[in-house]
């Protein structure tokens, strides 16, 4: 009798389940819906983290499971935020103008509402004029769709075009920067169509909710904890099967898998895609709780700080994956928000602010050092001592 896909990974049960639990102590917990143990703006940030965990995953099934060092997939984490923030932003502008010219003399035509909307979105970049990129942006279903469409396609493209040339290694993390970077640079500009530098702002406000940021917060965090669980789930279900030994196959030697009648581009294609589609999804959730997106968001060093996420979590453990982003993360925000005290040596007073990054840095050498397996490899150990003792009675 073939067991199922639970039963041969009851690990995933596991992850599943210690998810279930803390969101719902989280939830119990709330200011919005339990005793107020914790604050709105925690809820926040932990629904970041587990927006982050969720590209973590993304990073993990590419560069953990398939060897591809991607250093880009920030640039989809980013237009997934894009992509949404666009309709949160149209939408909130067009009730609020719309709510300044109701007691109008005369009710202003749709031409007129419309002008009005672009001067308060594009007046910080002197224009008035809606891109052509904001042509669906009043939409909210076209929007949806087009946080998978428009990453999945550039990662679709850009893909195509570096596989078929057969770049890898570090070449092609190099690619994947460059990618990243000019994304950036174009966003910067005016003229890009995204308000430049300013990016997009006040998206923590979901257009026609009157309800106050301690519900909405919860909202956001339980979609966050969903798409993190169904993730999970997806990515398990695609490494345990022949898929996941096929990309392990390439991982190992490329070569090898290649003679074996593998189609090795296809391969790297289909997982590329797919996991810039699962960082569009986790940057259309993290910004809408983070207020605000701009071009720096998807600076080529974002992409490198996930890396050393998936690298101190464990590579190649998907669990790995999500223990480093949340770990880094939380351990991040304590340092850099000022919550971790100032040692004074006496010559010298150390500021965790300044000295996060070098911290950081120190973490990802001594890992790559001397525990390669990472923080999951921890958790192997104790699993496999937990194995030798059942075999021994």
């Amino acid at each position: 009798m073939q067991r199922s896909f639970i039963a041969k990974n009851p690990s995933v049960l596991i992850f599943l389940a210690i998810l279930a639990l803390f969101t719902l102590l989280v939830t119990v917990m709330s200011e919005g819906f339990g005793v107020g143990g914790i604050s709105t703006s925690f809820i926040k940030t932990l629904g970041k983290t587990l927006c982050l965990c969720l590209i973590a995953l993304a990073m993990d099934l590419i560069w953990g499971y398939t060897g591809i060092l991607s250093l880009g997939h920030f640039a989809f984490f980013g237009l997934g935020g894009y992509m949404i923030g666009m309709w949160l932003m149209y939408e909130r502008t067009r009730l609020i103008v719309v709510d300044s010219l109701a007691n109008a003399e005369i009710p202003p035509t749709d031409a007129e509402v419309i002008d009005a909307i672009g001067n308060q979105i594009f007046g910080v970049v002197g224009s008035s004029d809606f891109p052509l990129i904001w042509a669906f942006a009043d939409s909210l279903t076209i929007q949806l769709a087009l946080v998978l469409l428009v990453p999945g396609l550039l990662a679709l493209i850009f893909g195509w075009l570096a596989f078929r040339s057969r770049v890898t290694g570090v070449y092609l993390s190099i690619l994947t920067q460059a990618m990243t970077l000019a994304l950036a640079l174009y966003l910067f500009q005016n003229d890009s169509g995204l308000r430049g530098n300013n990016g997009l702002s006040g998206l923590q406000n979901l257009p026609g909710v009157t309800a106050s940021q301690d519900h909405v917060s919860l909202w956001f965090f339980w979609a966050s904890a969903a798409a993190l669980g169904a993730g999970y789930l997806l990515c398990a279900w695609l490494v345990s099967g022949k898929f996941g030994s096929v990309i392990r196959g390439i991982r190992d030697n490329e070569a090898r898998a290649r003679f074996l009648g593998y189609s090795v581009e296809t391969y790297k294609l289909v997982i590329f895609t797919l996991t810039a589609c699962i960082a569009a999804i986790a940057g259309a959730l993290y910004y809408p709780q983070a207020g605000i997106i701009n071009p720096a968001e998807i600076a080529p060093i974002a992409s490198i700080y996930l890396a050393v996420w998936v690298a101190i979590g464990g590579r190649g453990r998907l669990y790995g994956a999500v223990i480093g982003a949340a770990f880094v993360s939380l351990l991040s925000t304590w340092f850099t928000g000022g919550q971790a005290p100032d040692v004074n040596l006496g010559f010298y007073t150390i500021k965790w602010v300044d000295w996060w990054l070098v911290l950081l840095g120190l973490s990802f050498v001594l890992v790559t050092l001397f525990a390669p397996k990472g923080i999951g490899g921890l958790i192997d150990i104790l699993s496999d001592r937990r194995a030798a003792k059942e075999a021994s009675q």
